[in-house]
């Protein structure tokens, strides 16, 4: 329960000289009534001019609603800033049936400044009206950006207003400063809840239609106040109509009456259905806070029409692309008629023909089987006179094997008999067709006589260019084909062929695999006989060495398939296709092979991934057939690449496919990335805002230093979404550029109290100024991020910003110069002003 005894929630308070009440003495001075709303009455206090009170009526609140209500309360008193309204305490009545919030006085508000000028019927300058919606669009960034934990203890990200209209902007009396009031609804944009608090002619489309309540809505609020400065009355969306017949597709908003060219093109950006569409507070801010309002009115005109000229380049881009499509499908329907005409008219000439071709397949199956019966009994015959020549062979052999012995045994010493029976053996070493006795022992594994041979009739041929090695790969005599490897592999016969395709095409895979690593064998980059075959387009050795090497891979990961398709053999992919790539679809087939017309049959397959986790496209990137990559992720007609939505997605693997064909691309409309709108941004600049670490591993060599349409880098991005690990890899790369205001990657570390990004950034941007002359440590300041502005005062305490500052109603502009530590005392933070007086 919040304290009775009038205790204040915010000690630091009480040395800037205000007051602490307790109940009785506020009940004494209590003073006259200065304005009645919906929960309360707001009266003076008597002897203090600069301050008043808020009576909250607690009765009929649940629990519930009333604990929501007194955290809620407590909040606001530690809200600081210039242009919202400082709560410095709250009482609750001995019976709990009223709050007292003790607030600063001010003597008017917006909607009585209004009233003035509507009843002189006296136009609000266009300067006046730019300057108070500058001075309410830094307390909604404030706000919008205020961080803290909700009654449940849930941390939240950002306030929303909920009832922004001219009657809770309370004006000073000189009419220069304007502060936010009324926050009894405002509840944390992360809940978005559906509580209708406001006024039903400031909420936005969403809050009538959904209950929604965003920061988005408190943008249109303001659009509203805005359209009501600028014409001295509201605007009249609905014309009495309900919400939901009125804000449908398509809906823009009557201007007309709003004559300023500059208000007008803000009002146009605001009012939009779309929340996320909409400016955020802290766009708005960067907009206003340039002096010159025609200037900036003409660079908002210039680029709003930049963007309307884009979407018409891209949409007439588009409409050419599919008329392209169209032209090209019509073509290959008529081809497809005709072809399909000519089939069917094959197709009845053939079926006259195959009766006739029956009767006579009949007549032939009666003399093949009379042939066959007769090649039968001549076969038998063959056979038993082959039997006959294997065992004269046979002998032959043994006589032979005798003889060797027996030249072996005398081979020293040259004597008589030695010589009869090398002359007695060397007329049947070679018969007429050149085989000789090595060939023969080889062919039947005589190991024995294949050692005694060697020295004499290794390397010899026969007619067909055949040696014993050959022989023994075809007969799959394994020992042999060891034992001659040494001296007789890498010899090719007359057809060109070796012992390994001899081997293969007997279908010995044993002897196959003792003989490839001597004839054909893997290289230092993993490539195997079957992918140089494949290579080189070699359908039968392909065919011979698929059972032996199929789905090995080389060490870059590719199959002999994917060696085919790199050389464009299509014949040989197919044959290899259902061996290595059976996960494959046609589509990847088509991407890999650039075959268009095959990829549009099967564009359903897109989205499918094979074995090794690619996609089609992915294939075709890697492949370098940009035609079809357009064709599985086109361009759209915002200028977004396959490679930027990769890129968005964190797919590493698409995203290193992509780069060669689409790198260093920008977009030529608006993304939206957790409600941040990119405008002409790059893949890099998207994988930055994601936080795809890896990604911007990839893309940093590729697209650094590149800028979108408000001059923000990918660095940039990184900064303001929080993202450490990109900003390390960004920091060498894009350290020290500026988007179009003069910001840095390190101002918007400060503003967002990240200190380790600071740290990451000071080096290297620390003493940059923006457009509006403000260091990084000035904008800590003005955000109340006292770690920061420790960490940057050394090396920026120093420096003084210099601005031209208009006053209302006076001609010429002042000249003024401020140091960090005026801004801290104007932003009245005890803590930072002690730190840059030298003390903590």
């Amino acid at each position: 329960m919040i304290d009775k005894d009038a205790h204040t929630l915010d000690p630091p308070l009480k040395r800037l000289g205000v007051p602490v009440f307790d109940l009785g003495e506020l009940r004494e001075r209590e003073g006259s009534v200065l304005g009645r709303g919906a929960f309360g009455v707001v009266r003076s206090i008597e002897g203090y001019p600069g301050l008043a009170v808020k009576e909250i009526r607690l009765d009929g609140l649940g629990e519930s609603a009333l604990q929501s209500l007194r955290f809620e309360l407590t909040t606001l008193t530690t809200l600081t800033h210039p242009g919202i309204l400082r709560c410095h305490q709250i009482i609750e009545d001995e019976d709990g049936d009223l709050i007292h919030v003790i607030m600063d006085r001010h003597d008017t508000s917006l909607e009585t400044l209004i009233m003035k000028h509507r009843r002189r019927k006296e136009p609000v300058p266009t300067e006046m009206t730019v300057a108070l919606a500058a001075q309410i669009v830094s307390a909604l960034v404030y706000l919008h950006g205020f961080c803290g934990t909700d009654v449940d203890g849930r941390p939240y990200q950002g306030v929303v207003h909920r009832d922004l209209k001219p009657a809770n902007i309370l004006v000073s009396e000189d009419g220069n400063r304007v502060v936010l009031a009324d926050f009894g609804l405002c509840r944390s944009a992360m809940t978005s809840g559906t509580t209708r608090a406001g006024s039903p002619a400031y909420m936005a489309p969403e809050t009538l239609l959904e209950g929604k309540a965003t920061p988005a809505s408190d943008i249109w609020a303001l659009g509203v106040i805005i359209y009501e400065l600028a014409t001295l009355k509201r605007p009249n969306f609905l014309e009495g109509k309900e919400p939901k017949d009125v804000f449908i597709n398509g809906w823009k908003p009557d201007l007309s009456d709003v004559k300023n060219d500059f208000i007008r093109a803000i009002l146009e950006r605001i009012f939009v259905l779309n929340p996320e569409e909409r400016p955020t507070a802290r766009d708005l801010c960067k907009l206003l806070r340039v002096s010159d309002v025609s200037v900036v009115g003409m660079k908002l005109r210039v680029m709003m029409l930049e963007e309307a000229l884009n979407k018409a380049n891209g949409r007439i881009a588009s409409l050419e692309r599919e008329l392209q499509t169209k032209s090209s499908d019509i073509c290959a329907l008529k081809n497809t008629i005709t072809t399909q005409t000519a089939e069917i008219d094959s197709l009845k000439s053939e079926l006259k023909t195959k009766s006739n071709k029956i009767n006579a397949l009949e007549q032939q199956l009666a003399r093949a089987i009379e042939a066959l019966e007769k090649k039968t009994r001549q076969r038998e015959t063959e056979m038993d006179q082959q039997l006959a020549q294997v065992r004269a062979e046979a002998d032959q052999h043994k006589k032979e094997l005798e003889a060797l012995k027996l030249a072996n045994e005398h081979a020293d010493k040259h004597d008589e008999k030695a010589s009869r029976v090398e002359k007695a053996l060397t007329p049947e070493v070679v018969d007429d067709s050149g085989v000789t006795a090595l060939m023969k022992a080889a062919a039947r594994n005589d190991v024995k006589m294949v050692r005694a041979l060697i020295p004499k009739q290794r390397n010899l041929r026969d007619g067909n260019g055949k040696t014993a090695l050959m022989y023994a790969a075809q007969r799959d005599c394994k020992e042999t084909v060891k034992i001659l490897l040494e001296y007789e592999k890498r010899i090719r016969d007359n057809q060109n062929h070796n012992a390994l395709y001899h081997a293969l095409k007997s279908g010995h895979m044993e002897v196959a695999k003792v003989i490839i690593p001597h004839e054909d064998p893997t290289d230092e980059n993993g490539v195997t006989a079957l992918m140089r075959a494949a290579g080189i387009g070699d359908v039968e050795a392909v065919r011979l060495l698929i059972p032996l090497q199929k789905e090995i891979k080389d060490k870059y990961g590719n199959t002999a398939f994917v060696h085919a398709l790199k050389n464009k053999h299509i014949d040989v992919a197919t044959l290899l296709r259902k061996h290595e790539a059976p996960s494959w679809t046609l589509l990847m087939y088509a991407a890999a092979t650039g075959d268009i017309e095959l990829a549009k049959s099967h564009l359903s397959d897109k989205d499918k991934k094979n074995g090794d986790g690619d996609t089609a496209l992915m294939i075709a990137a890697r492949a370098g057939h940009e035609n079809i990559v357009k064709l599985l992720d086109p361009t759209d007609e915002r200028g977004v690449t396959a490679l930027m939505r990769a890129a968005e997605k964190g797919d590493v693997k698409a995203v290193r496919a992509l780069i060669p064909l689409q790198k260093g691309k920008k977009m030529i409309g608006d993304a939206y990335i957790n409600g941040l709108r990119i405008s002409n941004g790059t893949a890099l600049m998207m994988a930055a805002a994601h936080g795809h670490t890896e990604v911007v591993k990839l893309l940093v060599e590729h697209e650094s230093g590149m800028q979108d349409k408000y001059g923000k880098t990918a660095l940039i991005y990184a900064a303001e979404n929080g993202h450490t690990d990109c900003i390390k890899l960004l920091v060498e790369k894009e350290a020290g550029m500026r988007d179009n205001y003069g910001w840095t990657a390190l101002m918007n570390a400060a503003e967002n109290n990240n200190l380790e990004h600071v740290k990451l950034l000071l080096e290297k941007e620390g003493g940059m100024k923006n457009s509006g002359g403000y260091t990084a440590l000035m904008i800590a300041i003005k955000s109340n991020n006292v770690d920061c502005v420790r960490l940057l005062a050394k090396k920026e305490g120093h420096i003084k910003r210099t601005y031209k500052r208009d006053n209302i109603g006076y001609s010429s502009a002042q000249t003024c110069t401020e140091t960090a530590l005026d801004i801290a005392k104007a932003n009245r933070c005890k803590a930072i002003i002690a730190i840059l007086s030298g003390g903590v």
